[in-house]
């Protein structure tokens, strides 16, 4: 999946337990207070290369590490002069282990947080609860995070914000809004997920002197170090037909703006040709719309069984615009069976909704599915729609051995053998008519033998999406992404992805 020397670079997603699982290990190295001490002092320096002196600081502490987090921070805060005040949610005599030695080192008075009053322009501290909280913040714990959401402060949460669950993102009753959030060895989970995106503020990973041994998390950030060692770029010597032969079964009538969209995407990240599969009654649209692209005419399923045969396919396109109806599922049954490389994606998806068998039987590693939550929702009716984007991947990888792009705030990528990509390089304006239809182009552009495999298609796919809208900001519409994608390609070879 990645080389040594990018080995650094490429970030790993972890869940709380595989987090406290390693913890465990580093513990038997060093004692672990060694490191929360480091962790506390590397907020602190944080804090004061970001924050005023003049400004009054509240650091809450629970009950756990995280409290004991807090209370170093605290300390650090106090003997450079800062006006620390610090407040816990439970009593001296209840602190126990690394959390107690802490508050001792500490060593001044505390304050019960039912009494919180935040100063005017106070940075608050939260190192209440961290990775492990597992029970909903209710009563008037809720209400106190209420009013430090609503006050005029600056947040800083150790670790993750209180309130947020570390693996799904989900909020437990009331979580804390940070505007940054400083993390031990890895992001987690609920950072990049869910509401903990939002949740989060700004985050920043610190080294807190844990082994530079691997997690073996199947769990990744979306980085083109994961995937641009593999990049189909366009070579000296090559020509139209060694740049790839990219085959796109085109939409009905009405629905043929959502064929051009992925063509056009596909053309436009590099392969050397497309070809649209019209009918008698799409030829002419084709035409007129897109002279660029060649055009077959296919008016049955024998048409497209010979076609098949005879052409040089590096990777097939079904569903934007194609229909839900029975033919497209028999058309679709058949590219499945005869092509190697094929992206399918909506209509061509939700045909199969009372066959699952055929679809789930037809899928292999060489394929990859891309529905939004309500496609998804529809082939895989079994799996909660109350789960997050990355726990649905995972149910769905239990049924299918393929790979699978689910589109969404936070699309999530697996691979037929249970990686996990998460894409955080987005942007909210993705959210319009033909977005996926030029996200499938894009992967169908990438995917091929000679090419990238499906899986890091989609990666390379979803992130490029991404860098267009982040570039582009406010009102874009498909033909923009379409529009951005030699730039965005531009800024890849050109390293300028490098946070």
């Amino acid at each position: 999946m990645h080389t040594q020397h990018n080995l650094e670079k490429i970030e790993e997603i972890v869940s709380s337990s595989e987090m406290k699982h390693f913890e465990k290990e580093q513990f038997l190295r060093k004692s672990s207070y060694f490191f929360m001490k480091n962790a506390g002092n590397k907020v602190f320096k944080i804090i004061s290369k970001n924050f005023s002196i003049k400004q009054p600081v509240i650091v809450l502490c629970g009950p756990g590490n995280n409290g004991g987090d807090g209370f170093v921070i605290a300390k650090n805060l106090d003997k450079k002069g800062y006006q620390v005040e610090v407040y816990t949610l439970t009593k001296k005599n209840n602190y126990k282990g690394d959390s107690l030695k802490a508050l001792s080192e500490y060593g001044h008075g505390l304050k019960n947080i039912n009494s919180l009053r935040l100063k005017k322009n106070a940075l608050v501290v939260d190192a209440l609860f961290g990775i492990g909280l597992n029970r909903k913040v209710k009563g008037k714990l809720k209400e106190i995070f209420s009013q430090i959401n609503n006050a005029n402060t600056n947040v800083v949460s150790v670790d993750i914000p209180s309130g947020v669950c570390s693996n799904t993102g989900r909020i437990l009753g009331s979580a804390i809004q940070a505007d940054l959030t400083v993390t031990f060895h890895r992001k987690k989970l609920g950072h990049i997920l869910g509401f903990g995106k939002k949740l989060s503020g700004k985050i920043k990973v610190v080294d807190i002197g844990f082994g530079r041994k691997k997690m073996k998390s199947k769990f990744f950030e979306n980085s083109p170090y994961l995937w641009l060692k593999y990049f189909p770029w366009k070579e000296v010597s090559g020509h139209k037909y060694s740049r790839g032969r990219v085959i796109v079964y085109g939409g009905q009538k009405e629905f043929t703006g959502a064929t051009i969209l992925s063509s056009l995407a596909a053309l436009r990240t590099g392969t050397g040709s497309v070809k649209i599969l019209c009918s008698k009654n799409t030829l002419e649209i084709y035409s007129l719309k897109f002279p660029s692209v060649l055009k077959k005419e296919v008016n049955s399923i024998y048409e497209l069984e010979r076609f098949i045969k005879k052409e040089k396919i590096t990777s097939m396109l079904i569903g934007p615009g194609s229909g839900s109806n029975n033919k497209i599922k028999e058309i679709t049954k058949l590219i499945l069976k005869k092509v190697k490389y094929v992206v399918v994606d909506a209509d061509a998806l939700t045909c199969f909704k009372n066959d699952l068998k055929s679809l789930y039987k037809l899928l292999d590693k060489n394929k990859i599915i891309t529905p939004h939550s309500g496609e998804f929702n529809k082939i895989f009716p079994k799996i909660s729609r109350n789960l997050n984007s990355k726990d649905k991947v995972l149910q769905a990888l239990e049924l299918i051995k393929s790979n699978i792009l689910l589109k969404g705030p936070n699309t999530v990528i697996g691979s037929y053998d249970k990686k996990i990509v998460i894409n955080t390089h987005s942007s909210p304006e993705l959210a319009v008519i033909g977005s996926g239809d030029v996200l499938s182009g894009l992967i169908a552009s990438l995917v091929g033998g000679k090419k990238m495999n499906p899986f890091l298609a989609a990666c390379a796919a979803a992130w490029i999406h991404g860098d267009i809208a982040k570039n582009y900001g406010k009102g874009l519409i498909a033909e923009d992404i379409i529009k951005g994608i030699p730039s965005a390609l531009k800024r890849l070879k050109n390293g300028k992805f490098i946070k």
